[in-house]
């Protein structure tokens, strides 16, 4: 007899890695990203309103990711997951029932406490769960293939999100909106079926300002982590204001409409393959040259793209640039871990997520402010600092084994 719990304990048998990356999956099939821009604008909404509405997400995860790390070392990182697509089911939510700013702000303040409470959790339970032999370059194939899976998602959702869209209707955007809510709906059931690293939790015996204390004292204490801190902070590229800008710098170049989605979508599949295959470099150029090329590439691609005005090379651009953006993250995933400490580590990983959080918050707003005045000059500026960050690269205190 089938008995409803079945799918659980059929999912349940899957290596956490593998079940992290079919959840991603369903969590990343955003169909309404490609026209979002479109959609916000005509609901009346500024160019300078929408790059905010980023901030105001990027702000409620400054604000929730410290409670939320701490929470998610004492209650486990498994239930810290599931409350983080919750949250993130109902930020969906809210976006498609909003109709002013203040409320679209309201859904993006909701969503990024979800976001909040996977940044820490979801890397501590995935490298929790791989064996205890090189878990740094098991960490970054991990990573790699979840990270993979949200491309491949992402390549499916703006495939279709474009497809559907492609004559800019609001009813139609407003659609692709719906579908979201449903494949969202899908992972925080999936999210169900996953389990808990069999492991000695020490941390649910600490109290939480003894949590906050042992992670900053890891953080300060350790030189390998401050310089990784360091160079993910000088050489991020944004990725998340791009999903705007993207959409401005191709409207503003001839691009026809169609290719908000099949750029987008085409971009995901380089960042499939970029993703998946992100732990060769460290084997292959060792750590210092891997994070060179994977931090320096977007700044050299943001550089063309303040001076390429041609419809087809700014889609060729676009597509390259959102593969290379995505190619840094499985690295720094692995040799952050490698420097954690267990019992605190969502904890610590939540600390160097409110810090890189913070500059992009500000960074962002001036970005936007930039943008409305001259696309490309942003886009060169933002390259400039990539690449002088980039050049901050130096072998890590420690070997990342």
């Amino acid at each position: 007899m089938f008995h409803p719990y079945s799918w659980l304990n059929r999912l349940g048998s899957l290596s956490t890695p593998k079940l992290v990356a079919l959840i991603s999956f369903f969590g990343q099939l955003y169909f309404f990203v490609p026209v979002m821009t479109p959609y916000l604008q005509g609901k009346g909404l500024s160019l300078a309103q929408i790059a905010g509405m980023q901030t105001a997400l990027m702000i409620s995860m400054m604000v929730m990711e410290i409670p939320t790390g701490v929470l998610a070392d004492r209650v486990g990182h498994r239930r810290s997951y599931q409350i983080s697509l919750a949250m993130a089911l109902l930020g969906e939510v809210v976006t498609l029932l909003a109709g002013s700013y203040s409320e679209f702000l309201l859904g993006q303040f909701v969503a990024g406490t979800g976001f909040a409470f996977a940044s820490g959790s979801v890397d501590a339970l995935v490298y929790e769960s791989l064996p205890e032999q090189d878990r740094t370059r098991g960490m970054h194939r991990a990573k790699g293939m979840i990270g993979a899976a949200l491309q491949a998602a992402s390549l499916v959702a703006y495939s279709i999100g474009g497809w559907l869209t492609r004559d800019l209707t609001m009813a139609n955007m407003r659609f692709t909106l719906k579908l979201d809510v449903v494949s969202m709906t899908c992972a925080a059931l999936l999210v169900l079926a996953l389990r808990e690293p069999v492991r000695e939790i020490v941390a649910e015996r600490m109290r939480s300002l003894n949590l906050l204390k042992s992670g900053w004292s890891n953080l300060r204490s350790s030189p390998a982590l401050i310089r990784l801190v360091l160079i993910t902070i000088v050489t991020n590229a944004f990725v998340a204001h791009l999903l705007i800008f993207y959409q401005d710098y191709f409207l503003r170049t001839g691009v026809a409409a169609v290719w908000l989605g099949m750029g987008l979508a085409l971009g995901s599949g380089v960042a499939f393959f970029t993703q998946l295959h992100a732990w060769r470099l460290p084997v292959w150029l060792g750590d210092r040259r891997a994070l060179l090329i994977a931090t320096g590439v977007p700044g050299l691609l943001y550089l063309l793209m303040a001076m390429v005005h041609n419809p087809v090379w700014a889609v060729v651009l676009f597509v390259l640039q959102w593969g290379a953006v995505q190619m840094a993250q499985p690295l720094f995933s692995g040799f952050y871990n490698h420097h954690i400490e267990e019992g605190a580590r969502a904890t610590g990983l939540s600390l160097i997520s409110l810090m890189v959080t913070l500059y992009v918050s500000i960074g962002g707003v001036i970005l936007g402010w930039l943008a409305g005045i001259n696309l490309s000059m942003m886009f060169a500026i933002l390259g400039a600092i990539i690449i002088a960050g980039s050049v901050l690269v130096r072998p890590l205190p420690e070997p990342a084994q």
